[in-house]
């Protein structure tokens, strides 16, 4: 079991500065990583049990705690799983119909599910996600939306995580009906507003676009989202060529023969010009009604599809944003309002609403589509693609990883890690942040020093990246550059530094570092740490 986040110190005076700055915020900001360290520690309490025991409160929370950085083998995570197994029953889908099952497996749970087992192991629980995957396809209405079982509309809310369980299950080599998607981009078409907002349960015109009811923000960030993850899917985001000369080589996209990525398309009857005309209304409705304040409705959910649209926004306009105004009004309104326990407390509940929040602060789907082309592959969501064996020769490649004989993407990454300077630095410190475990690993054994010496680093997010990512790997060897690393003078660092050494000993005894601690507490802290190595290794002298 993963060890609990500990709370974080410093959280009050980050509060207090970011009330008064809402610009230059960004996952990477201490005072964001503070707030989201804080909620991470109360999903991972005892009090965080959702009140109505909703499969996708608690799929939501796994999910969260997952893209934390937690192993498998939470408890909280391996909780969410054996409850939402426990609830697939005997998997009959001629059974599944009638308000006892579709009132526990709704559309936003089903597809919350999917998401979070895919991230869990997409090939443990394959008969599980193929499970949710076709009771998904079952409650698809005919004209192409996702809505109560009860009505022949289409629901916009429901409908995002329909289109978004779908996007992330296919990117993880599961089936998902090319039709399926092309009804549902067409039913979004259909039911936007003329003004380019969304409603709550869409209006299908007889010609043309007709007025919608209940047309918000929440509504209109989550058919937008999921247009963009449609279109995604249909092939119509094309990867712009990168044009940076000071970029090394290995780095550098090689354009591949367009046959290739075009036998992945969905085959759509959808123009994409079509496609592009609603975005550009809907970005007009957004930028004219942008608001995050106590008065908007479902405001942590909100925030959540927010951070999907923009972030396929910036993927499909090729203008990603590195500190956005939306992000920073949003950012400064969670700091704002997180209770003193961690959580945020909305409509939708402390656990929903906590999970939602954090994912918005780290900007998960950043992270899930790989924005920003990621050279190990492309994270822990998305799956059926590795590294060659020998990473000092491979290169990106239309977004695939392929080998060659020169600088490989390991080196680059390293050596722009070593430069602070760097252009790619804050970009590179992001990469090595990110890296799964296993893939991690495969560049430790090339880099392991080299990596160990980033601790060292001038920089504190290099230094931050570098302990988080030593941390992963249980190697022993480690330990001691870790132990280091409780003497740094960035408290983030010292914790993630213990943090790591808990997993590398593998077994629950925590030895505990106090919220506010003193430099005694810290000395005291290596000195324990020190006396447990030396029972592993007693020839090792560790002097920090």
């Amino acid at each position: 079991m993963a060890v609990l986040a500990f709370a974080i110190g410093l959280a009050g005076t980050f509060l207090a500065a970011t009330a008064e700055k809402a610009s230059g915020l960004t996952p990477n900001s201490p005072e964001v990583q503070a707030a989201v360290d804080k909620g991470i520690t109360f999903l991972e309490s005892d009090a965080a049990v959702d009140s109505g025991d909703r499969l996708g409160a608690i799929a939501l929370q796994g999910y969260s705690l997952l893209c934390h950085g937690a192993d498998p083998s939470h408890i909280k995570v391996v909780a969410a799983a054996a409850k939402l197994q426990k609830a697939m029953g005997n998997r009959d889908l001629s059974k599944v119909a009638g308000p006892e099952w579709t009132n526990v497996w709704d559309v936003y749970s089903t597809g919350l599910s999917i998401i979070f087992l895919v991230k869990l192991d997409p090939k443990k629980y394959h008969s599980d996600i193929e499970f949710l995957l076709a009771y998904l396809r079952k409650r698809q209405k005919p004209h192409g939306g996702w809505g109560y079982a009860e009505r022949d509309t289409g629901d916009t809310s429901m409908t995002q995580y329909g289109v978004l369980s779908s996007y992330v299950a296919k990117k993880a080599g599961f089936r998902v009906p090319d039709e399926s998607i092309d009804a549902v981009a067409g039913w979004l078409l259909k039911t936007q507003d003329p003004n380019g907002g969304f409603g709550y349960q869409g209006i299908i015109g007889a010609g043309g676009l007709v007025a919608q009811d209940g047309v918000r923000q929440s509504m209109t960030a989550a058919g937008s989202g999921s247009l963009y993850v449609c279109a995604d899917m249909f092939g119509m985001i094309d990867k712009k060529e990168e044009k940076d000369e000071k970029l090394p080589s290995a780095l550098k996209e090689i354009k591949a023969k367009e046959k290739e990525p075009a036998k992945e398309r969905v085959r759509s009857r959808i123009d994409v010009r079509l496609v592009r005309e609603a975005e550009d209304r809907s970005k007009k409705w957004m930028e004219a009604n942008n608001k995050v304040d106590d008065s908007q409705q479902w405001v942590h959910y909100y925030l959540y599809a927010l951070e999907r649209c923009m972030a396929f926004r910036e993927f499909f306009d090729h203008k990603p944003e590195k500190e956005p105004e939306w992000y920073n009004d949003g950012a400064a309104f969670l700091m704002k309002s997180q209770g003193q326990n961690g959580s945020w407390n909305g409509q939708c509940g402390p656990v929903a609403d906590t999970a939602f929040s954090v994912l918005f602060l780290m900007r998960n789907t950043k992270k899930v589509i790989g924005l920003k082309a990621q050279p190990y592959g492309e994270g822990t969501m998305i799956g059926g693609r590795g590294i060659p064996k020998d990473t000092s020769r491979i290169e990106l490649q239309n977004g695939n990883i392929v080998a060659r004989p020169l600088l490989g993407p390991g080196e680059a990454l390293i050596r722009a890690l070593e430069n602070p300077d760097s252009r790619r630095f804050d970009e590179s410190v992001e990469r090595l942040a990110d890296l799964p475990s296993d893939q991690f690993e495969k560049l430790a054994a090339k880099y392991g020093d080299k990596i160990r010496q980033l601790v060292r680093s001038k920089s504190p997010e290099a230094r931050l990246a570098a302990v988080k990512a030593l941390g992963t790997t249980r190697d022993l060897d480690n330990v001691e550059m870790l132990i280091y690393a409780l003497t740094d003078p960035d408290y983030r660092v010292v914790r993630a530094a213990n943090d790591g050494l808990l997993r590398i000993r593998r077994v629950p005894v925590v030895i505990a570092l106090p919220e506010n601690f003193s430099e005694e507490d810290r000395r005291l802290l290596v000195e324990k740490w020190k006396a447990w190595y030396q029972t592993i290794r007693p020839s090792a002298d560790v002097r920090y």
